[in-house]
């Protein structure tokens, strides 16, 4: 079971200006990892006629940037440079002077120390998927590190047996739903930082090390990386990723109450790589809601939990080092359905701001999300033309807005059921916002 992270007015990935046309879309793309550091850059070989490219760049297996190459045989580096934008032009220039120059003398040295880890990954009947993920998790695992596959709801045994395979460690969580997942993870691990990313994922080989390192900083509570395709083989996935795909960019960024509004917090990064300092995880009960998949309200577990931290005053990192690659709906059909469930899932989390937290801001940014985004994808797939989205996800998506009031309603009966039963109960601290936690027996 995967779930990216939702889109909302603060976290929709970047919008492009230059948008491909659907012909652009239907050439078959190959994805590309491209290190400009290396002696000799032998990475047309093996590329497939007939394929368009989707490069990224790193430098010293620093990611820089991405471009996209027309399927035209072997690339210069004139051609190369030519496609690359300007953000990526600087982002190469200072990665290259930062090597040739001496750095200051009074710079001051990053923590040396890591805090020990586990690695969670979140998971329900998807074997093949499982497997990829465990492989690459495995292979980048540091040895002071765990890893913890939670299985929910499962349907059959066989993610059990995928499991066994692998020196990770296997817990059921029977409750369907991601948060559920999530908060068993929490509370069984032992270590000081809890890793998030999904089953259908693969990870690279720094992705680990990358994640836990901000943590070094007491006033970090979270940190999410990038998130990139792990492959562009379909008209749908190639699609997604032109709409915006979950990446942040290639630039460090800090967020923290004021300079982020916690409403805006679905624009920190995406659920599929994201790390939580545990205590913090745990006294705050930051998934024990019934948000994301699995669950009526579809998403918004992740945006939630870091909505939780920023009103608390925490700082949340966003840091490019740390790279997922993230395998895309295929199908048309599963990608209306995945934007329909991001959009009920926003508005459910706003929803949740408003009703749990009286944040009077959830207004503001859903209307301004609903009006500039929503209505006008809408205003471009009634004209037509290239770079404007098929009528159908249009209306997935809107869709999954007007469903939102009825997920969230849905949701917080349901929410209120399971804590009941739940057992032992976790009381709420005076100083604690949202929903209160009660023994059965005692409502």
């Amino acid at each position: 079971m995967t779930q990216a992270p939702h889109r909302g007015p603060e976290n929709h990935p970047r919008r492009r200006q230059d948008r491909r046309s659907h012909r652009d879309l239907a050439v078959p793309t190959e994805v590309v990892d491209l290190d400009l550091s290396a002696d000799r850059l032998s990475w047309t070989r093996g590329l497939r006629p007939g394929h368009s490219l989707f490069v990224l760049l790193r430098w010293r297996r620093t990611p820089i940037g991405t471009v996209r190459l027309p399927p035209s045989g072997p690339v210069s580096p004139s051609e190369l440079w030519s496609a690359m934008s300007r953000g990526t032009r600087r982002r190469l220039v200072e990665a290259v002077l930062d090597e040739i120059l001496p750095r200051s003398l009074d710079q001051p040295r990053p923590p040396s120390g890591r805090p020990s880890c586990t690695v969670a990954i979140c998971t329900r009947d998807r074997a093949d998927d499982l497997r990829r993920c465990l492989d690459s998790v495995c292979a980048a695992r540091p040895a002071d590190s765990e890893v913890l596959v939670v299985d929910n709801a499962p349907s059959d045994d066989t993610t059990a047996r995928v499991v066994a395979g692998y020196p990770v460690s296997y817990l059921c969580e029977p409750q369907p739903g991601l948060n559920w997942a999530r908060a068993r993870a929490i509370r069984h691990a032992k270590t000081e930082v809890v890793l998030f990313t999904d089953d259908d994922v693969v990870v690279d080989p720094g992705w680990i090390d990358a994640m836990r390192a901000p943590f070094s900083d007491a006033q970090v509570g979270a940190v999410t990386g990038l998130a990139l395709p792990l492959e562009l083989e379909t008209e749908a996935q190639r699609m997604f990723e032109d709409y915006g795909g979950f990446s942040r960019g290639f630039r460090r960024l800090e967020f923290a109450a004021p300079e982020t509004p916690p409403a805006a917090s679905g624009r920190v990064g995406a659920g599929a790589s994201m790390a939580f300092r545990r205590s913090l995880a745990e006294e705050l009960g930051l998934f024990e809601v019934e948000l994301d998949c699995g669950t009526a309200t579809r998403s918004g577990g992740d945006t939630y939990a870091f909505y939780r931290l920023l009103r608390r005053g925490l700082r949340i990192v966003y840091t490019p080092d740390a790279i997922v690659w993230h395998r895309h709906r295929r199908e048309m059909k599963q990608l209306r359905s995945a934007l329909g469930g991001y959009s009920t899932g926003v508005y459910a989390f706003l929803l949740r701001c408003l009703q749990d937290h009286r944040d009077l801001s959830a207004l503001d940014v859903g209307w301004r999300w609903f009006y500039g985004h929503h209505l006008a994808h809408l205003w471009r797939a009634l004209r037509g033309g290239d770079g404007a989205l098929p009528m159908s996800l249009v209306l997935a998506e809107i869709g999954g807005c007007l469903a939102a009031p009825y997920a969230h309603v849905v949701s917080r009966r349901r929410e209120r059921s399971i804590r009941h039963r739940r057992q032992p109960a976790r009381p709420r601290r005076p100083d604690e916002e949202g929903p209160e936690w009660r023994e059965e027996g005692n409502a």
